[in-house]
């Protein structure tokens, strides 16, 4: 068996060549990894395999640790952008290659210095668990939902709850238009999607600056979209970024001006994107779930749209289970006290906490 593994950046063709032949979200384009390393303080990189007529793929930001715990410089970890860059695998179910992938990235990890890897997993392309948990941990984190465009639009309608399905025709009724991609509306959904996060305290993650909508923009091109919800005197009364790429439609970003909050425009924004991306031969539109993935009134307002749902999953491994030790023992050193909290956190050693001294 001839096998070839390797960490590759961005500019590399092989990324490029492997998206063409598998079922991939947005999140897996090198364009996009830049861009979420470009904000999250990071470096870009995939890890690649090649071995007979099998592959794999997985976009990755590799991060410094934390100068507090006083590492050596060599040491570092990564994690999946923004989103959910899962793993990839051609073929997408072949589980004996995707072990051999795995025991690799984790041998060529451990021997670059890295400690730990964090992933986001797709729910709608969710890799085989029984071979993931050979090497780390699943967690299961809550669920999401998504609509089945191939549905009629009838039997989405069906679907609609129904004081959804109210407040969507007493919206078209009273005069509020959709409009697709009018880009000159760009830089109102720039504002009214920081004043929600500011409405809501969001974390300060997500108050992305102009820069990177910019950049956002650029980086994903005709796969980005914008929809505009206009009240009766033209006013934009919300707005959504969305995405669309080989059948799979997510939304991204949104936000509603406060005004407007009342008559909730985002039910029309959901349905007319929905109809927009069945129009357009697309397979799926995925809504996501809540904040933090728990059943949430985000989540509530969600599963208003759609019977259907997934589930999230995040996917942790210690790569070098020695050093991870190291890192966990400095961080009590640091802190005090020792670290073995029964949460969700990982790695363990980034956990922020205030100094007991």
């Amino acid at each position: 068996m001839m096998m070839l593994s390797e960490f590759i950046l961005p500019c590399n063709p092989k990324w490029k060549r492997f998206l063409s032949l598998a079922l991939h979200d947005f999140y897996h384009l090198p364009e996009y990894v830049s861009l979420s390393a470009k904000y999250e303080q990071s470096q870009p990189i995939a890890f690649y395999g090649e071995a007979d007529e099998a592959a794999f793929l997985v976009p990755l930001l590799t991060r410094k640790i934390p100068e507090s715990l006083e590492a050596p410089d060599n040491w570092y970890d990564a994690t999946t952008p923004y989103g959910y860059p899962t793993p990839l695998s051609i073929p997408a179910d072949d589980t004996w290659s995707l072990e051999i992938f795995l025991k690799s990235f984790r041998e060529m990890g451990a021997a670059s210095g890295m400690i730990s890897a964090f992933f986001r997993l797709h729910p709608l392309l969710p890799p085989n668990f029984d071979v993931l948990a050979k090497f780390g941990t699943v967690v299961k984190h809550g669920q999401t939902v998504y609509i089945d465009l191939s549905l009629s639009i009838e039997e989405m309608w069906s679907q609609t709850r129904k004081d959804h399905r109210k407040d969507i025709n007493k919206l078209t009724r009273l005069g509020f238009q959709a409009l697709i991609d009018d880009w000159s509306f760009f830089d109102k959904f720039i504002a009214i999607y920081r004043a929600n996060m500011q409405r809501v305290s969001a974390s300060e993650f997500y108050f992305f600056d102009e820069s990177y909508f910019v950049d956002l923009r650029s980086s994903l091109g005709d796969n980005l979209h914008l929809c505009t919800i206009l009240s009766p005197e033209g006013e934009v009364a919300s707005s959504l970024l969305f995405t669309a790429i080989n059948g799979l439609v997510q939304t991204y970003l949104s936000g509603t001006f406060d005004k407007y909050l009342s008559q909730a425009p985002s039910k029309l924004e959901i349905d007319v994107v929905r109809r927009w991306a069945k129009e357009n031969g697309n397979r799926f539109f995925h809504l996501g779930g809540g904040v933090g993935s728990r059943p949430d009134s985000l989540f509530k307002f969600k599963s208003g749209f759609s019977d259907l749902r997934s589930d999230f999953y995040t996917y942790r491994m210690i790569i070098d289970p020695e050093k991870y030790t190291n890192l966990i023992q400095s961080w009590e050193e640091k802190y005090g006290e020792r670290n073995d909290f029964d949460n969700d956190f990982f790695p363990l050693y980034r956990l922020s906490k205030s100094p007991t001294d």
